[in-house]
């Protein structure tokens, strides 16, 4: 190869290069800055894209008009989410209003005195370790009474309760746990009032994706010609085979993480059951669900419970539910590799890598979207549309 074609390949590759890097530039301002403004529509285009089967489908079975068919099937959609939500919403809300109820009565039967117990368990600690400090302070360059003084304090036990130390003026153990205990109150009270202030934009939201939703379903194949004449006659086929790899890989990862939120919540609750914990079904259900979320997951709630039992001397507790996490944590970082990379086409060698990059430099996002690309990229190659690598599935790779 000769050197001016060396170069006309290289000044190709950097036009090319900072060709898809302006247009990657452009997507990514144009999600972070109009992103939230658009999201209704966004959502309105994707609720649309999914019932645009269903208004088919009842057009050709009932011959109705399309626009009749599309104003039921979204009118329909809309109904059924709305009872949905309420009645989820109601038996939620009767929920967490049991549950405060209980924790209230734990936190102020259980927590406080615990902690007023440990707070002055501390204080007396640091009382002694002091004045040992002042004593050998003393023995080793005379006396130091002052200084002792100053960093003693004054402190007394009375009657075996708790020590009332104050030294500088300081709030006695009890105080500081009702002091900690308002400090929660009041952020929560806070975060309850900056919710309260997102309601109406909320709603505005909601209204504006339910007409923009019925709009587009009513114009959704014209939309669907349009976007489909903006994509070059080239890249079609890519597209029409990486939208069906998308869509059949998407709903088999769906359906593996349906099957560990149940696998979870079947230990979960068998294991409540052995415990007599009460209300295990909705606790066990509800904290698998937040186990799909890695950021939360499981010990987000078995952790706190496992110390707040120990802490209460309810050691049966506290081992059954430290068990229990690590029986959870152990089953899911075995299964999950296996289970979602058998369905995206990867091996758990290269599955568990992806995730955990996935998850430390993009997030809940990262965690699933990078082992999807690279399935992705893994099934474009095998079918010869692109060329990173070696397949290798002649050696079962």
């Amino acid at each position: 190869m000769s050197r001016e074609e060396k170069l006309g390949r290289q000044k190709e590759f950097l036009i090319k290069f900072a060709y898809w890097a302006i247009q990657g530039s452009a997507v990514v301002l144009l999600v972070k800055y109009a992103g939230p403004v658009l999201l209704p529509f966004i959502a309105a285009f994707f609720i649309a894209w999914l019932l645009a089967g269903p208004v088919r489908f009842l057009e050709q079975k009932t011959h109705l008009k399309r626009n009749l068919a599309a104003v039921f099937v979204v009118v329909l959609f809309y109904g059924l989410l709305c009872a949905f939500l309420y009645f989820a919403g109601f038996h939620i809300v009767r929920l967490v209003r049991d549950l405060f109820s209980e924790v209230t009565a734990f936190v102020s039967g259980t927590l406080l005195p615990v902690i007023g117990r440990f707070a002055a368990w501390v204080d007396g600690l640091s009382a002694d370790l002091a004045a040992q400090y002042a004593a050998s302070r003393e023995a080793a360059h005379g006396s130091v009474a002052e200084e002792a003084a100053a960093i003693v304090g004054s402190y007394a036990t009375a009657g075996g309760g708790p020590v009332q130390y104050t030294p500088g003026g300081s709030v006695a153990p009890d105080s500081r746990a009702v002091q900690m205990l308002s400090d929660v109150s009041g952020t929560l009270l806070n975060s309850v009032s900056d919710a309260a202030a997102e309601i109406p934009g909320f709603f505005m939201n909601i209204i504006f994706t339910v007409i923009a939703t019925l709009f587009m379903e009513l114009e959704f194949p014209s939309i669907q010609a349009f976007l489909g004449r903006q994509i070059p006659e080239k890249w079609r086929k890519t597209v029409t085979d990486g939208k069906a790899y998308v869509m059949g890989t998407l709903g088999k990862c769906l359906l593996s993480y349906g099957l560990i939120l149940v696998m979870t919540f079947a230990e979960l609750f068998a294991g409540f059951l052995i415990l007599g914990v009460d209300g295990a079904f909705v606790i066990a259900f509800l904290i698998a669900v937040m186990d799909i979320l890695p950021v939360l997951g499981t010990g987000t709630v078995l952790i706190p419970w496992t110390v707040i039992a120990f802490a209460s001397s309810n050691i049966r507790m506290g081992a059954g539910i430290l068990a229990l996490y690590l029986i959870i944590t152990v089953v899911r970082n075995i299964v999950e590799p296996r289970l979602v990379g058998r369905q995206m086409g990867l091996s758990p060698v290269v599955m568990l890598p992806c995730m955990l990059l996935g998850l430390k430099f993009f997030g809940i996002a990262g965690l699933f979207g990078m082992p999807f690309g690279v399935s992705f990229l893994k099934s474009l190659n095998d079918r010869g549309i692109i060329h990173i690598f070696n397949s290798g599935q002649e050696q079962g790779i």
